[in-house]
């Protein structure tokens, strides 16, 4: 009767555990997580309002990238086709917008950016939950990624690092799903999000997308042709922007005549600052151009006297109508000829300033998202009204301590999680046959690896300034990384469970039941069915809970 009743209470909190994990498998499960997602990121988002966090659309008047609002407003087509130093994603997306909303743009902005929040959040679970990290896990981890202060500056600021880290999301999910299912709609998906990156940002070049496209083409044997098909529909469009730039301009890559030579000679110039670059411009080693800012339009152009005007108001105008200069005219083309040449004359005066440039760049990098700018706090209102929040928040996830430039938690996690994509794209590499088809996870954690190595070493060994704005393009690609590493460490521990000796679990397992066997062999007393029965049970829960287990994984994967 005792024995009766104590087995029932025992079983209790077992069936209870059974009914909450229900709630986590099967399509119910996750109809309950995405559901929950998206109710969290509603509510999130409502507080930050609520906290004063509004949608930052001031980048439109003054940042280079984006062409003057006047001729967004008034010649938006003729400035979209002669643009000579951007891809048009970011612009065309705000001409659209302005067209369609040209009295009040910032809320239009605003819910389309709070759209790809959503679409970003959900992403994610789906991805890291076809990765089969755990649908627990990948819940805790794309919740954290969409309540984050440091998602909400960005989703509240009109750039492009937002869209492209949404697409990255979006790209590794639909590769996946193509791995695993072959579907031409997946694989349309998968390439159009590839090239919309591309049209937002050069760094992810036509040669990029190819070299994407290639890896597709050797991992999934099976399906070249459909790859194939599917790659050439939006490479053409991706690679008609560069003929254009070509054929307009000379020039095979959009911008390299003018970023190209801005980003090279900045970081020859390393730490000189404006005294030190007059006193060589009196030497003659450099010209007088690097003493002033761009938007010195007039100093500058004492020195550099603008070309010939050509009636098109993106390339004749120095200065847009905010004051600022602009990027895309010829005479900032040929500014940035003599920007060149002085960038080759640092490098041979002094080599050692290109090096003091990386060293920096490497520290930016490993910095959280939100230091530096834009988000300095002396422009963005955003980061002033998130400041409270945003200092715990760093504190945790890199180690950056508030009014200390080091994030010492980065300097650990970031090299582990490096180290783990190369460990898994080098075995992946090995197991890699031609005619075998490679598996997705292994895929998609290849995916995720070399476009982090790849835009690792540009912003590093290239780029000249806010190393951590733009590695958070690539944030979701991080979190992919992270769920793998965690699930692969789950793994290893449920391994090392299966080959403990039976006594050796159910000692862990039943502890106190466990020292009452052990008394009993140790007594002289008639022997009894006790312990073997402990053995049994133990037996039996492991095959109930396989069982259970299988059955789980299958509704998981229906």
């Amino acid at each position: 009767m005792d024995r009766a009743l104590t087995k029932t209470l025992s079983l209790r909190p077992k069936h209870s555990t059974l009914r909450r994990g229900r709630r986590w498998t099967g399509r119910a499960g996750l109809r309950y997580c995405l559901l929950s997602i998206a109710a969290i990121f509603v509510l999130s988002r409502l507080i930050y309002a609520r906290l004063g966090v509004s949608f930052d659309a001031a980048p439109r008047l003054f940042y280079w990238q984006i062409i003057d609002p006047v001729l967004l407003r008034n010649a938006p087509w003729q400035s979209l086709f002669y643009l000579r130093n951007q891809l048009p994603a970011l612009n065309l997306f705000i001409a659209v917008v302005v067209q369609l909303f040209p009295a009040h743009p910032a809320p239009a902005f605003q819910a389309c950016y709070a759209g790809m929040g959503l679409i970003l959040a959900i992403s994610l679970f789906l991805l890291l939950d076809g990765l089969e990290v755990g649908r627990a896990l990948s819940f805790i981890v794309s919740v954290t990624c969409a309540v984050s202060p440091v998602t909400v500056l960005y989703e509240n600021w009109l750039f492009y690092e937002y869209p492209i880290a949404v697409l990255f999301c979006v790209a590794a999910l639909f590769l996946h799903r193509y791995a695993t299912s072959q579907s031409r709609k997946d694989g349309l998906v998968l390439f159009a999000a590839l090239a919309s990156i591309g049209l937002f940002r050069v760094i992810y070049h036509w040669v990029w997308y190819l070299a994407i496209a290639v890896l597709l083409l050797y991992a999934l044997p099976s399906c070249r042709r459909k790859t194939a098909w599917c790659a050439a529909v939006p490479g053409v469009v991706l690679l008609a922007f560069y003929v254009k730039s070509l054929a307009l301009f000379g020039l095979g890559t959009p911008g390299s005549d003018v970023y190209g030579a801005i980003a090279f000679t900045t970081m020859a110039r390393g730490n000189l600052g404006r005294y030190d670059l007059a006193r060589l411009a009196k030497k003659g080693i450099v010209s007088r151009v690097l003493v002033y800012d761009l938007d010195e339009v007039d100093k500058v152009s004492a020195i550099v006297p603008p070309p010939a005007p050509t009636g098109i108001p993106i390339l004749d105008n120095r200065l847009k109508s905010t004051g600022v200069a602009s990027m895309d005219s010829l005479w900032m083309a040929e500014v940035c000829k003599q920007i060149r040449r002085d960038g080759l004359s640092l490098l041979r005066y002094r080599p050692m300033g290109a090096l003091t440039s990386i060293r920096d760049n490497i520290g930016r990098y490993f910095l959280p998202a939100d230091i530096g700018w834009p988000f300095d706090g002396r422009t963005d209102t955003n980061a002033r009204v998130l400041a409270p929040v945003l200092a715990p928040f760093d504190l945790a996830m890199t180690g950056t301590v508030p009014g200390h430039q080091y994030a010492w938690l980065s300097f650990v996690t970031v090299p582990m999680l490096l180290s783990f994509g190369l460990v898994q794209s080098g075995r992946w590499l090995r197991r890699a046959m031609p005619g075998r088809a490679s598996d997705p996870k292994d895929l998609t954690i290849v995916f995720a690896f070399v476009n982090i190595a790849w835009l690792t070493a540009v912003i590093v060994f290239y780029d000249f300034t806010d190393q951590n704005r733009i590695i958070f393009e690539i944030f979701p690609l991080f979190a992919v990384l992270l769920g793998c590493s965690l699930s692969s460490v789950k793994s290893l521990r449920g391994a090392a469970w299966a080959f403990r000796p039976r006594a050796a679990r159910n000692m862990i397992a039943h502890p106190g039941e466990a020292e009452e066997c052990e008394d009993h062999r140790n007594s002289h007393s008639p022997p009894v069915d006790r312990c073997s029965e402990l053995n049994d049970r133990g037996a039996g829960q492991g095959a109930e809970q396989a069982t259970q287990t299988a059955e789980s994984g299958r509704a998981g994967h229906s």
